[in-house]
């Protein structure tokens, strides 16, 4: 049986989403799990960084320091593929060794521009894939290829679940307090729908960065201020008869994962429209929108009428082409074709 070991961030649930597609693709499974922004994330390490003075010197001597931890792991394991997820504990000469005994894919799951010690990447690894189509533009403009493989749903996770009463009018989940964007369109929504139940999940007034704020936050009925884990986010999809999906300030031309995750819940998006966003739902499956009044205007439509036709329709789309088994097969075929 082939083997692939699979490296990736901690958090969200890409790694065992990556696992379980690698495993219906018939091979043996291997997980190297890294911290961030320092690995491990222990209590040693956390108290290190909070107190570094220079916190960029001490990610990179953490960087340095990890290296022989994941080349022992490799050499435990000698797999036929290298499956990673961002990869920003990697460094080059350890990305080099791998692919001279294996085929090696790298998958970054943020805009490059945003994981500076991933950038380089692109040179050591036999394929790199990009979920910004403009990240693979920002390579081919130096000669370098990149692919787009834009994110997708694990369908263990989100699902459709029976008998549940759609009883959240609007929902949106998602980190809020990074994004201004964000910020003024759930104001924008909660100020024009005052008599509909809305609910946001995610951080929006972060304990960490000012606690009385956080004590003091406004409408409480609306906002969680706390981020869900995603078997809990799926249960609130499947509530709502409409979510609403914000894309960060730094998308230009590609999807998040709720873009994918919210289709194969079941539940009716509405989305802020992109070229790629536009060539998924041709048919009207989502409601996409430009500005704040057209995301209204969306929103006030799909409360309106019944969007369970559209719904499975996009759910239908994502089922058959945007899962992680799909995306994991195409790194697979794409890794065979090397000499």
């Amino acid at each position: 049986m082939p083997k692939a070991l699979i490296i990736g961030p901690d958090f969200y649930n890409f790694n065992s989403a990556a696992i379980a597609a690698f495993s219906q693709a018939g091979y043996e499974t291997f997980l190297g799990c890294y911290g961030t922004p320092v690995d491990p994330y222990d209590t040693a390490h956390k108290l290190g960084f909070k107190l570094a003075i220079d916190k960029e010197s001490y990610r990179a001597r953490n960087r340095a320091a990890r290296q022989e931890h994941y080349v022992r792991l490799f050499d435990e394991v000698r797999p036929d593929i290298v499956f990673i997820l961002n990869g920003e504990i990697l460094l080059p000469a350890t990305l080099d060794y791998f692919c001279s005994k294996s085929r090696v894919a790298l998958w970054c799951f943020d805009s490059v521009m945003h994981v500076p010690a991933v950038k380089g990447h692109i040179s050591h690894v036999h394929r790199f894939y990009c979920y910004e189509r403009t990240d693979v533009e920002y390579y081919a403009a130096q000669g370098l290829q990149a692919l787009f493989l834009p994110q997708a749903a694990d369908t263990s996770v989100y699902h459709p679940l029976e008998g549940v009463q759609k009883d959240i009018d609007i929902l949106f989940v998602g980190d809020l307090y990074h994004s201004p964007r964000r910020q003024s369109y759930i104001a924008e929504v909660i100020k024009a729908f005052p008599d509909n139940k809305i609910k946001v999940a995610g951080i929006y007034k972060p304990w960490y960065k000012n606690p009385l704020k956080a004590l003091l936050r406004e409408r409480r009925d609306i906002y969680t201020n706390r981020n869900l884990p995603p078997a809990q986010v799926n249960a609130l999809y499947n509530r709502a008869r409409v979510v609403l999906n914000i894309h960060n300030e730094q998308q230009r031309d590609g999807a998040n994962p709720k873009v994918f995750e919210i289709c194969a819940s079941g539940a009716y998006q509405v989305c802020d429209a992109n070229p790629y966003i536009r060539s998924l739902f041709p048919g009207g499956e989502a409601g996409l929108y430009e500005s704040p009044q057209q995301m209204v205007a969306c929103i006030r439509e799909a409360l309106e009428n019944d969007t369970a036709e559209r719904a499975a329709a996009a759910r239908d789309i994502v089922l058959a082409n945007h899962t992680f088994g799909t995306r994991i097969a195409k790194v697979i075929e794409d890794l065979k074709k090397i000499d």
